[in-house]
């Protein structure tokens, strides 16, 4: 559970930069490429920090499925990247930010799936959502809009619904795994009390018949 805990938290900060960003684009359309480039670069660049320093204060005990080391070193890059390049990066800066939703959406496909196949009845949002910006992604990779401020405005948008569709899917995997933890719960008390008293928890003791007065 710790370990979803840290996932969640590093979602939702991913989430609000995302969010924030979107919306400073749909507000900002005459924002230059060459800023909006940077303005990403910079929210990469902290995103990783965040994950290295993380990696390095938390407890050691499964360090082996963690990936915070690399893909906190891998967003520093990818920052500094696209800080120091900026004017290089502006003619596919869509393209970038078309790949990051259509590679996102692409994990959310399977949370969609599995929820479907674990019974969730929430399952199809998450597919919705899935799908919408997965058509988003396609359109911010082929480019098909006229005028830079159209297409910023399609980048602001793709950002706020992925963004959205994160923290709703981190409220969804909370809710879900508070259920799994009660259900777990709920079994090892009824185990218990069979094994304490012999006596299966909610079933109806034989009748003996009338007694002899």
């Amino acid at each position: 559970m710790k370990i979803f805990k840290r996932i969640k938290w590093s979602y939702v900060v991913l989430s609000v930069m995302f969010l924030l960003l979107g919306i400073f684009l749909v507000a900002n359309p005459e924002t230059s490429l060459i800023m909006i480039c940077r303005i990403l670069g910079a929210a990469m660049a902290v995103f990783g920090v965040m994950k290295i320093v993380l990696y390095f204060i938390r407890e050691v005990e499964g360090v082996a499925i963690r990936f915070d080391f690399a893909v906190g070193l891998f967003c520093i890059i990818l920052g500094a990247l696209m800080l120091w390049r900026a004017p290089a990066l502006t003619d596919v800066l869509s393209v970038m930010i078309g790949l990051l939703v259509l590679v996102d959406s692409v994990f959310k496909l399977q949370v969609a799936v599995d929820s479907r196949r674990m019974g969730a009845h929430s399952w199809w949002v998450t597919l919705v959502c899935t799908v919408v910006c997965l058509v988003l992604g396609v359109l911010l990779v082929f480019n098909p809009f006229n005028g830079k401020q159209v297409l910023t405005i399609m980048m602001g948008v793709s950002l706020i619904v992925d963004g959205v569709q994160n923290l709703c899917t981190v409220v969804y995997a909370a809710v879900f795994v508070k259920d799994v933890k009660a259900a777990v719960r709920d079994f090892v008390d009824d185990a218990t009390a069979v094994e304490t008293t012999g006596e299966v928890v909610g079933e109806d003791k034989p009748d003996d018949g009338p007694k002899a007065p």
